[in-house]
């Protein structure tokens, strides 16, 4: 993340970095956050010293690539976020193996790939420039473009201004 120049930097399964300009709504969430130097995400593990203590919140320095090896690297971040939002999900509940105290996990409806589309569907419903939806989401050809944007409603575009903080 570069919050002074406003951009995140992204890479892609293929190994592309591709470089993302942040919207108004974006910056105003990130500059809300405690830390404002190094990493702007950074694991959070809950530990309990010993059974029936109180849990203990430890942020680490910053998320590691680890070779795509495995995966869920913001998969709680994402669950905790769209519980709070009240979005819909389900409470995975199962008895790990050896203990008898139950589990209880949110598994949200809607994943951070599904966001692509959205940002894809509004991005061509703001701007009608396919060229610049291909260069802008990192897609190689235009039929990759037409698979995630889909035609909305002239409609709907002031709200999608209004709501990612830019003006008309």
């Amino acid at each position: 993340m570069d919050l002074r120049g406003k951009q995140a930097v992204v890479w892609q399964k293929q190994g592309n970095e591709r470089r993302l300009d942040l919207v108004p709504v974006v910056m105003e969430a990130l500059e809300d956050l405690p830390h404002r130097h190094g990493h702007v995400f950074r694991p959070v593990q809950i530990r309990r010293r010993f059974k029936g203590a109180d849990p203990e919140r430890i942020t680490g320095d910053r998320y590691h690539n680890n070779g795509r090896t495995s995966g869920g690297q913001i998969k709680s971040g994402w669950a905790a976020a769209c519980r709070k939002a009240k979005l819909p999900g389900k409470f995975r509940v199962w008895i790990p193996k050896g203990e008898t105290t139950e589990r209880r996990v949110f598994v949200p409806d809607i994943t951070p790939h599904d966001l692509r589309h959205t940002w894809a569907t509004w991005h061509y419903c703001l701007h009608k420039d396919l060229l610049r939806l291909k260069d802008e989401g990192g897609w190689s050809t235009i039929n990759m473009v037409t698979r995630y944007a889909k035609q909305m409603s002239e409609a709907y575009r002031a709200e999608i201004s209004a709501f990612i903080g830019l003006s008309g």
